[in-house]
């Protein structure tokens, strides 16, 4: 992550500065660009966000252009990279056992005045295959070494941890990772069939570096590394903030002990403000490479998968084809809504129109739909649980198909 910040453009803020709201509104007001904070009241510790606040941004951290992301995030899923493994790291600067954790590490207040990590990572071992897995989590801060941390149910986290408990165990062990490079994050925020996420970006990357870490290999250059056990025992997590940036409600929820702090020289601490950019950024663009090779299954001709930040790069998609035949428009529909269950809505347009414009997509929708013959509804869905106007997360799935009639006159633009 240093070496990437030196590569970009970033504020530094060197006045004092307070972690309980002061940095999120400073955060805002420089438009959530990269920024560090050299002097975060109380702490030696400093801070840093918005770092992968854009598409470019996120590309230029692997070296390609926006337009090449997608499809390079694509490729790596099929050809990851194990990281070459060493016997040292900067994090073992210092060691501290049984650690307070708000002693060390500025956490930030959000909604309701809760403090949690937002770019934690999570890495964890299958109880029975031994498979490593990184996924990003929200942590709750309860006092010294104590969070709540929030896993989704049916993930792979969620599912190592009930493992473990239906074996008898009452934790499983994981290690908590803040401040990585972009790639080490896009890879925690990916979700691909029998993935070892961190070989993942270790192949945007070029290649990488670990340290075992309770018998975990992490990233050699990571800032902050906690050694915890995610306990049976299960506290009160949230209210939070959702992706779509609406509310979350409070949930039982596993509760998380460190036993052991490492941390770099003055360590950068990597925080993400939920429900802006940058969440939706890492939640998004994960899943556009993985939703065009679904699609490509039906409609071979798909040329881009974009996931809109208006939909929280969750809910709402733009499928850009390249129109052959006649129904091509509603299967990438269909294929769509199939590919991302958490889909609420599609737009489908031809290839003369950039997806990631909305201006643009929303003229395709005037020019070129017609809602009685080009709208695909589908009710009774199972959708997504961010989704607060869907009930149990049933709702109402729907696709606009946005694209030229085949062989049709007077629907190009001559101007």
């Amino acid at each position: 992550m240093r070496n990437f910040l030196e590569q970009i453009p970033h504020h530094v803020i060197k006045e004092e500065v307070s972690w309980k709201g002061s940095a999120t509104e400073l955060i805002i007001r420089h438009n959530e660009e990269p920024i560090v904070f050299e002097n975060i009241e109380g702490y030696e510790t400093r801070m840093v966000a918005g770092i992968v606040s854009s598409r470019e941004l996120l590309a230029k951290s692997i070296g390609v252009t926006p337009r090449d992301l997608s499809d390079t995030v694509g490729r790596a899923f099929d050809k990851p990279l194990p990281l070459e493994e060493t016997n040292d790291a900067p994090f073992l600067a210092t060691h501290i056992k049984n650690p307070d954790i708000g002693k060390y590490i500025p956490i930030p207040e959000f909604f309701g005045g809760k403090r949690y990590l937002t770019a934690s990572i999570v890495l964890a071992k299958d109880p029975i295959t031994g498979r490593r897995n990184a996924s990003i989590h929200r942590m709750m801060y309860r006092e010294k070494n104590e969070f709540a941390i929030r896993p989704v149910a049916q993930r792979h986290l969620h599912s190592f941890y009930t493992t473990a408990l239906e074996q008898g165990a009452d934790h499983l062990d994981i290690v908590i990772i803040l401040g990585v490079h972009p790639a080490f994050e896009l890879g925690a925020a990916t979700s691909y069939p029998g993935l070892d996420e961190l070989a993942f970006a270790s192949r945007l990357m070029g290649g990488a570096k670990e340290y075992k870490v309770n018998g975990i290999g992490v990233p050699v250059n990571t800032e902050i590394v906690m050694v915890a056990k995610m306990l049976r025992d299960q506290v009160e997590e949230g209210p939070f903030v959702d992706l779509t940036g609406t509310q979350d409600h409070v949930r039982m929820q596993p509760l998380v002990k460190i036993t052991d702090l490492y941390m770099r020289e003055r360590p950068l601490f990597r925080t993400i403000l939920p429900g802006m950019k940058e969440h939706k950024i890492l939640m998004g663009i994960p899943q556009e490479p993985r939703m065009k090779k679904l699609i490509q299954n039906t409609v071979p001709t798909v040329t881009n998968v974009v996931m809109t930040e208006g939909g929280g790069s969750w809910l709402h998609a733009v499928v850009q084809v390249k129109k052959r035949t006649d129904g091509d428009g509603k299967n990438a529909i269909i294929s769509a809504l199939a590919a991302h269950p958490s889909l609420k809505r599609v737009v489908v347009v031809d290839e003369d129109i950039d997806p990631t414009d909305p201006v643009d997509v929303e003229w395709a929708i005037a020019t070129r739909f017609q809602a009685d013959k080009d709208m695909v509804l589908v009710p009774g869905a199972k959708g997504s649980s961010l989704d607060p106007s869907a009930t149990n997360s049933i709702t109402c799935k729907w696709g606009i198909d946005a694209t030229k009639p085949l062989g049709a006159k007077g629907f190009d633009r001559v101007i």
